[in-house]
């Protein structure tokens, strides 16, 4: 006996949405204060080991040195936590993210979450190594973004934009590169003012070295 119609049609639907492509992890561009405002915890780390998988989690693990701390340690009863593992979602569909460096004394900037005790991040997080930030971003991460938390850097996708308030800071390098790497986000920071205003405010100091 021939398999009916509706069965036949049920069995081609399944047998096609087996095959469709997964979806790759998607990343707008961000200014780099907002990586750091937004983020649980920042720090430079060195990554000692290559990854190890979780099966229970699904996540795969690397371990750390952190060098610096930059945002989100509190000492408890006299004892500072820092975490020594750093998490990340073991399929890259699922943005986990993939460290390529070989060398294992460079040192990265991580803008992290924390969860369960450790740092946890994905490929849309703000890893970089710490030598390739130009020197206003290294003095934004080791100082100053922290006192622009208050403000917001409001992204400017398609002109005409305007300020949405008196907090916010107009962020047009995303019209100039799809990275939004350009020179608000290589030079400035979105800093309030003695009015309570906030807007841009250039980084020029020399650059803090990661020691510490």
């Amino acid at each position: 006996m021939g398999m009916s119609g509706p069965f036949l049609a049920l069995t081609f639907l399944l047998l096609a949405t087996t095959r469709l492509p997964v979806k790759a992890c998607s990343c707008g561009p961000r200014h780099p204060q907002e990586d750091f405002c937004r983020s649980d915890m920042v720090v430079t780390a060195r990554f000692l080991s290559i990854p190890q998988l979780n099966h229970t989690l699904s996540r795969l693990q690397y371990k750390i040195k952190v060098i610096k701390k930059f945002k989100g340690f509190e000492v408890l009863g006299g004892i500072t936590l820092v975490p020594k593992f750093l998490t990340t979602p073991a399929q890259e569909s699922l943005c986990g993210y993939r460290h390529k460096a070989l060398s294992k004394s460079q040192e990265y900037l991580i803008a992290a979450r924390l969860l369960e005790g450790q740092l946890y991040v994905t490929s849309c997080s703000f890893v970089r190594p710490w030598s390739s930030l130009s020197p206003a971003q290294q003095l934004g991460f080791n100082q100053t973004y922290a006192t622009g938390c208050g403000c917001q850097v409001q992204h400017c996708l398609n002109v005409p934009c305007n300020v949405e308030s008196d907090t916010s800071c107009l962020w047009t390098d995303s019209l100039m590169a799809s990275s939004g790497e350009g020179s608000q986000s290589l030079h400035l920071a979105c800093l309030p003012r003695k009015s309570g205003l906030c807007s841009w405010k250039s980084l020029s100091a020399e650059a803090p070295q990661p020691t510490t």
